[in-house]
């Protein structure tokens, strides 16, 4: 029996040996020995920028076609802005007329219904330009940071790089001065009548009972009986649509220092260079509003990008609302510069001047730290 009691006792102190030896014991953590601040913050938002400014300017020729041969070729079709002339139609005719021709407006008729004036038309603009304020240009933005360190108390330092898009675009239309040009080739109707209906299209077939089929066309000369040309200078009559459309994209890098005003609003500030690059599409269209036929209208237009260096300053105002996510607004100032862009062919060059260099603005959106 003692034996027995032995053995109990003994084995009771080395259980409680066992339950009091530290290496068996659950361990405590604490976490905040594991816990690494956030370095890098992450910011997408808007950027709303004004001061862009734009304007236009050049000259060039706006033109019906034009007839290269003179006055006294025969064989040859012409054509006019109100009408053609062409090659007789009809076999073996030697009486210098042709049956192949139309006309478009009822004003070509002249001294008392004799005769049938047809027309070509330039006009040579002259230098002029306007200018036109693009207005405000809402874009977007994303800026990736990280946490250099402290200076003080208070402030914190932390290098940047972020890209912006925004848009820009101005269009204008306005009349324009001109030196116009009429050129009129006239044509006898040797006693025929024109029906009344326009426009007239020769040749022209009468069909019979039977099926058979007259020429009834009225006969024009295969060359005018006498060219006029006429000049005047108004700004009623040639008018110039100009328009831009395109997209600058920002970078910008540098510091940022931020002075913390509460736990959880903070001010910061920063400056530094920018890069930029913009493209445009610029086109020009002109319509001359001639006094017979349609209007003229050319067509300009060319696509150019321009790489452009500044520098920025913005200052900032956010809101911690949790210890990795925040809402910021601030204020900005860009300048980018200017440029020109030109385009031309062998009668006309246009400009534009894209100014970007004081653009001044607003940016807002969201911050994420990790």
């Amino acid at each position: 029996m003692k034996k027995l009691y032995l053995l109990v006792f003994v084995g009771l102190a080395s259980l409680a040996s066992a339950q009091s030896n530290p290496e068996d014991e659950i361990p405590i953590f604490n976490l905040d020995d594991y816990y690494v601040e956030p370095k890098f913050s992450l910011s997408v938002g808007v950027r709303a920028l004004s001061g862009s400014k734009t304007s236009f300017g050049g000259h060039g020729l706006v033109e019906s076609v034009q007839n290269s041969e003179d006055e006294f070729a025969t064989n040859v079709i012409r054509y006019y802005n109100d009408g053609t002339v062409s090659l007789d139609a009809r076999i073996d005719a030697t009486d210098g007329k042709t049956n192949t021709w139309l006309y478009v407006d009822a004003k070509q008729l002249i001294d008392a219904d004799t005769n049938l004036a047809f027309h070509t038309y330039s006009a040579q603009t002259s230098d002029t330009t306007r200018s036109k304020d693009p207005g405000l240009s809402l874009g977007t933005e994303l800026v990736v940071s990280r946490e250099m360190g402290s200076i003080g108390k208070h402030i914190t330092w932390k290098i940047f790089a972020g890209v912006g898009m925004n848009g820009i675009g101005a269009n204008l239309r306005d009349n324009i001065a001109a030196t116009i040009t009429t050129v009129t080739d006239t044509y006898g109707l040797d006693g025929q009548t024109l029906p009344g209906a326009v426009p007239y299209v020769a040749p022209v077939n009468s069909i019979d009972v039977d099926g058979n089929a007259t020429d009834v066309s009225v006969l024009l000369g295969r060359k005018p009986d006498s060219r006029t040309v006429s000049t005047t200078v108004n700004d009623t009559q040639v008018s110039s649509f100009w328009k831009l459309k395109g997209t600058y994209i920002t970078l910008r890098l540098g510091p940022t220092f931020i002075y913390s005003i509460t736990d959880n609003f903070r001010l910061s500030f920063s400056a530094g260079p920018s890069l930029v690059y913009s493209a445009v599409d610029y086109s020009v269209e002109q319509e001359f509003t001639v006094e017979t036929g349609s209007p003229i209208i050319t067509t300009l237009s060319e696509t150019e990008g321009k790489n452009l260096t500044g520098y920025y300053v913005d200052t900032t105002l956010e809101y911690m609302f949790t210890e990795t996510a925040g809402l910021y607004m601030g204020a900005f100032y860009q300048t980018s510069g200017d440029y020109t862009q030109t385009i031309s062919n062998t009668s006309a060059t246009y400009t534009t001047d894209i100014d970007l260099s004081s653009l001044q603005g607003f940016r807002a959106g969201l911050n994420f730290k990790f």
